[in-house]
């Protein structure tokens, strides 16, 4: 099944080619629920697996094409990391803080 994903994903090069996860799993013949938690897990297995600069946007999943697609995913990523710590700083700070 992996090798399925990277060859479907080497049709997929550049954002602009995206493909969704729904597509992906369509092809790939399994049923997912709106997470599509076993298809973006069996994505980054195949992209550790065969090396793959996978990316996803909005639009879905790609293979970085250019040093521009890199620079901006890698700063897509910075900032959900940005987030989820600001996210784990106000909980924290909420319990710790507030009334239990």
């Amino acid at each position: 099944m992996l090798e399925k994903i990277k060859l479907i994903l080497e049709k997929h090069i550049s954002k602009r080619n995206a493909i969704s996860s729904a597509e992906i799993a369509n092809m790939l013949g399994i049923y997912e629920d709106d997470t599509h938690a076993t298809t973006r897990d069996l994505l980054l297995q195949a992209a550790e697996k065969y090396e793959l600069p996978l990316a996803a946007s909005n639009k879905g999943y790609y293979l970085i094409d250019n040093e521009t697609e890199y620079k901006e995913y890698m700063a897509s990523l910075d900032s959900r990391i940005e987030g989820i710590i600001r996210r784990k700083d106000i909980i924290s700070r909420n319990f710790k803080g507030g009334n239990k």
